[in-house]
């Protein structure tokens, strides 16, 4: 257990820590006129950060989570619920930040069968308080990947029951029934029991419903997102409507909509964070090939293009790989041409930072470019904005290819013959050296370079 930290309040409230804040085995002196040189200043942040880390030595483990609720055969969930919910209450309090969670920090796995057998007892989900501090508890045992690996079906098939498909399940409940799914689903197996177990269309309908609050809606678009990383789940997601309602939430947060009055949850930090994790579900979800034609019908196309411009670089980099995956597409290349994507896509390269944006945003740029340079055909558009209809072919290749295999050998719009890639391979070394410039400057600068597309 850490030393106390000797200190005084001054008479400004103040708490004094004498030594300069080091522990030095001495006790508190509360209300003390003693002074020494080294002494500082703090205010009751720095005494609660102390209190805190004394709290968390003493809180309660996953140990004592299991063994107290691996005792089933002591009586009804009724008998013991106060016990129970204030053991689980001390663990979510010392571990509900991940940042500065004890459990996340040791690296032991931990037992799941008493947290299993609360999640599978007939009598929670008629007590909603105990189910949330349940759920809650799952979250944070489920950020360790050996816990993850460990859930199993039962498991799973308790979470979607419990919090997605239960009539009485509140929205907090639902929210962080969400948030286990979006943890658990990060390994392959926990994905193939989700969709097993018939999760995925409850999450959808969450992510489309505006009764529901944006927290609510946001986690349910993080385990879409999940989901969707692997190729069953982007399937299932598209089956289900799930690109239209991802669409739909996107729409709504871009025009600052969303469900307010007394729901003080939908903060500015929530929206920010429900973007991200809805950019980033689209991102996945356009690895699916007829998904990409369903964003280009939803009107996806001009969503993505606003998500470029973003100042939050975990959504331009996710709306740089949706559309990297997007303008495989030969009817959606004309639109991201058409919107301006193409310098959206030019100034994420030069903000620098980030490599996986730039590799992504430099793979759009050669796939919404690449094949107008390969036959100068670059889709015919009408003088209304919409995409000639010999143009509507979900002509697609593989990620990081704009060309198809239709359209070999076709003349060029502007009558000369096809090109030998050439071009296309000169715009790729054109790419790869505005990132590597980018590099260098960032190693130079602390500004971004200009781009001027007037």
């Amino acid at each position: 257990m850490p030393r106390p930290v000797s200190c005084v309040r001054s008479p400004e409230g103040k708490i004094r820590y004498l030594g300069g804040g080091k522990p030095n085995g001495g006790v508190p002196f509360w209300g003390s006129k003693r002074r020494t040189p080294e002494a500082r200043t703090v205010d009751g942040a720095g005494l609660r950060e102390w209190w805190g880390s004394m709290v968390v030595v003493l809180a309660a483990t996953s140990a004592d989570v299991h063994a107290l609720l691996s005792q089933r055969a002591s009586g009804p969930l009724s008998g013991r619920r106060e016990k129970t919910a204030r053991l689980l209450r001390e663990f979510v309090d010392a571990n509900e930040d991940a940042r500065a969670s004890p459990n996340l920090r040791d690296e032991r796995v931990d037992e799941l069968g008493g947290i299993t057998a609360l999640m599978t007892d007939t009598d929670l989900p008629g007590d909603q308080d105990l189910a949330l501090l349940a759920l809650k508890t799952l979250k944070i045992l489920s950020r360790k990947e050996d816990n993850r690996r460990g859930f199993g079906r039962e498991l799973c098939r308790a979470v979607v029951k419990l919090a997605l498909t239960h009539p009485r399940a509140s929205h907090a409940v639902t929210a962080e029934g969400a948030n286990v799914v979006l943890n658990a689903c990060y390994e392959k197996e926990n994905v193939e029991y989700v969709l097993q177990c018939g999760g995925v269309e409850p999450l959808v309908r969450v992510v489309k419903d505006t009764g529901c609050s944006m927290r609510c809606r946001s986690a349910a678009a993080g385990a879409v997102q999940s989901v969707c990383f692997q190729a069953a789940g982007r399937c299932v997601v598209r089956d289900c409507d799930g690109v239209a309602a991802l669409l739909v939430l996107l729409k709504e947060l871009d025009r600052g909509e969303g469900r307010g009055g007394k729901d003080s949850t939908d903060t500015s930090e929530e929206r920010a964070r429900a973007k991200a994790r809805v950019v980033g579900a689209v991102h996945n979800v356009s690895g699916d090939d007829d998904a990409i034609r369903l964003i280009r019908v939803g009107d996806g196309v001009p969503a993505l293009i606003r998500a470029l411009n973003s100042e939050d670089d975990c959504v331009a980099c996710s709306a740089a790989g949706a559309t990297q995956n997007v303008s495989r597409e030969r009817a959606s290349r004309v639109l991201f041409r058409r919107g301006g994507a193409v310098e959206s896509l030019a100034r994420l390269l030069g903000r620098g930072g980030d490599s996986a944006t730039q590799a992504r945003a430099a793979g759009a740029l050669l796939n919404i470019l690449g094949p107008e340079l390969e036959d100068g055909h670059g889709g015919a558009v009408s003088k209304e904005g919409e995409v000639n209809e010999d143009e509507k072919e979900n002509d697609t290749g593989s990620e990081g290819t704009g060309t198809g295999s239709r359209r070999s050998g076709r003349s060029s719009g502007s009558g000369r013959p096809p090109a030998d890639g050439s071009e296309r391979r000169a715009l790729g070394k054109l790419l790869s050296s505005a990132i590597a410039l980018t590099a260098v400057w960032d190693g130079l600068f602390e500004t971004e370079p200009a781009f001027d597309f007037t």
